[in-house]
């Protein structure tokens, strides 16, 4: 995609964002972002109980660039079919190349709202199982 391709792309998502909406039976809400940064997520996620992703959804607020790639990357982990594993292994870097560098400009942290807010509702998601399961972490 060129430059024109890109930012086309990115609004599409901010103007017609894929599965925006509450997640009333998450195992998890993350909250995340600021308002005065660009913007601010709230990410539901639910596990299939095997490592995977059985629900993942977002509401939120902000620019252009934050709820474009919010969308852009929820559709990602789900159209993949990603687990949490591969999902946490998604690298920021990466990402913002997608979306496009001359895109983004010095709004890294706007582009990566989404993904970095994605990223630690699965960490609390695996934590909340780890110690559901009666295990304990000793220092």
């Amino acid at each position: 995609m060129d430059r024109k391709e890109r930012i086309a792309f990115l609004v599409e998502h901010f103007k017609d964002p894929r599965h925006k909406g509450v997640l009333e039976d998450a195992d998890v809400t993350m909250p995340g972002g600021s308002p005065e940064c660009g913007g601010s997520v709230v990410v539901y996620l639910k596990g299939d109980g095997n490592g995977g992703i059985e629900a993942l959804s977002w509401t939120g607020q902000g620019d252009t660039i934050s709820m474009g790639a919010t969308s852009i990357v929820m559709e990602r982990v789900l159209g993949e079919r990603m687990d949490l594993d591969q999902t946490l292994s998604l690298d920021y870097e990466e990402f913002v190349e997608s979306l496009g560098r001359d895109v983004i400009g010095s709004r890294t942290r706007n582009a990566t709202l989404g993904l970095s807010t994605i990223k630690s509702a699965i960490r609390k998601f695996q934590r909340s199982r780890f110690v559901d399961a009666g295990d304990r972490v000793t220092a």
